[in-house]
């Protein structure tokens, strides 16, 4: 490998500096370190390096407000932008000014010396990255939003690779699956990676499956209502795509797999789901071939009690927009979002949302207190108690009725027994093979059922089939 590469390390942290100095000069490369904003500045305009590896907060500024210009005067430098506690709006700038790549901090050295490698392939091969993908755009015609949605509020290391992913797929236009557990606001997320997306304002479209029955689906999507049609040019968000119709299912795939054939097609289609779509998949539910189509981009987001240090700025950014909704200013103290803190928050970011809706409405002074939110989270526990006390009927009742309440005066979607079966046939045979310890003869006893056909289930739902899978 052509050696021609001269990097520029650049990290107020002496550590990180000097480990990366060491590990690029095993690589063979010339390595230089700067420990401010303005070395870096001065050494880059000198000529000097070819590739930054880079910090994003200095002491003395932000590389992200001068990156812009380092570019306009060095088009030749490949940037590597790492950070330790970036937020959504850092990611969106490193995409936006073409940065080589961007890595979470604590960093795999791994991954960023085969990134390192590949730049300097790239430059002493002198070769040009044409954009041949008709589906791509240019990373500087990304927005940067005004406001973060709630979903995306925090610098948790959990959400570190949602927001890279984010970004990144918001600088294409192919179909992005969001999977998310239940109450993530997916639809808030769908809606934020649009508008990056676009330079200019477009239309964005929701529509969620399970408010309308399976039956009304190819309607929807082709028929008399048509919603790609009105989503033409802007944006359609598809909310529990695992319950399309088969029928919709396959109209759906026609389309997208003849994108000539269609003289209107939204500007971007974003699918949401709260649930394994690729088991959907292998249990026959869902159509490969569609899933393969909707999930080229595939976006995890992590529950609330995967980033509880997010919590903070969630419930301080909540408590403000309150404030604006109902005209009155009231604050959250110290002491009661570490008691916020202190819930996992089974609910996810949703049940987080109508706590505090609740503590505001109810405080009596412009202070909500830690006793309050302590009130609170007892009547959760409560809740949670009386769940696990109920017996295996009740506690089927009691979500099921939370179901249909969920649906306002709006029916479910059609195949409601076949899905509910199919939700509770997993887990029942998941646990009864670990209680056995994966011995499928003590298991078709208990279960009551034969062998075969136990072996059956336990492939169509995508279990283990070896003991090893059970201890």
């Amino acid at each position: 490998m052509s050696k021609t590469a001269q990097f520029i390390v650049a990290d107020d942290d002496r550590s990180v500096r000097t480990f990366l100095v060491h590990a690029l000069t095993r690589q063979g490369y010339k390595v230089s370190a700067v420990t401010t904003l303005a070395g870096l500045w001065d050494y880059t305009m000198s000529g000097r390096g070819n590739i930054l590896i880079t910090d994003v907060g200095f002491p003395d500024g932000d590389v992200l407000d001068v990156l812009p210009r380092i570019k306009e005067k060095r088009p030749d430098l490949q940037i590597i932008v790492m950070s330790a506690r970036t937020n959504l709006l850092t990611a969106i700038k490193t995409q936006k000014y073409e940065v080589v790549d961007y890595f979470p901090k604590p960093f795999e050295l791994g991954k960023l010396i085969e990134v390192c490698n590949r730049s300097a392939r790239l430059r002493s091969s002198n070769d040009v990255v044409e954009e041949n993908n008709p589906l791509a755009m240019s990373s500087a015609q990304l927005s940067v939003p005004r406001v973060i949605a709630i979903p995306l509020v925090g610098q948790s290391a959990a959400m570190q690779n949602t927001f890279r992913l984010l970004t990144r797929y918001s600088a294409t236009k192919v179909p992005v699956l969001i999977h998310a557990e239940e109450g993530a606001e997916k639809e808030e997320i769908a809606r934020t990676l649009c508008q990056i997306g676009n330079e200019k304002p477009a239309q964005f479209i929701a529509i969620n499956l399970s408010h309308t029955p399976q039956d009304e689906h190819l309607n929807l999507f082709f028929g008399q209502k048509n919603i790609i049609k009105t989503a033409a040019n802007g944006s359609l968000f598809i909310n529990n795509i695992e319950l399309l119709s088969n029928e919709a299912q396959r109209a759906l795939m026609r389309y997208l797999d003849r994108p000539e054939n269609s003289t209107y097609r939204p500007h971007r289609i974003v699918v949401g789901t709260c649930v394994d779509l690729r088991s959907y998949v292998s249990q026959g539910l869902f159509r490969d071939d569609l899933y393969f189509a909707l999930a080229s981009a595939y976006l995890t987001v992590p529950p609330l009690r995967e980033r509880l240090e997010d919590v903070r700025p969630l419930a301080n950014l909540i408590c403000k927009n309150l404030s604006s909704e109902f005209g009155v200013t009231k604050i959250l103290q110290s002491d009661a979002v570490n008691c916020l803190q202190s819930w996992n928050w089974p609910g996810n970011l949703r049940e987080l949302m109508f706590v505090i809706r609740r503590l505001f409405v109810n405080a009596d002074s412009d202070k909500i207190i830690a006793e309050e939110v302590l009130a609170e989270i007892n009547v959760l526990k409560n809740n949670l108690l009386e769940d696990k006390k109920m017996s295996l009927g009740d506690s089927a009742k009691h979500h099921i009725d939370r179901y249909f309440n969920s649906l306002g005066n709006d029916l479910p979607s059609s195949g409601l027994f076949e899905r509910i079966m199919k939700e509770v046939e997993k887990p029942l045979i998941h646990a009864t093979m670990k209680r056995t310890s994966g011995n499928q003869i003590k298991a078709s006893e208990i279960l009551g059922i034969n062998r075969n056909t136990l072996r059956k289930k336990i492939k169509q739902l995508n279990l283990p089939l070896s003991r090893d899978g059970y201890k």
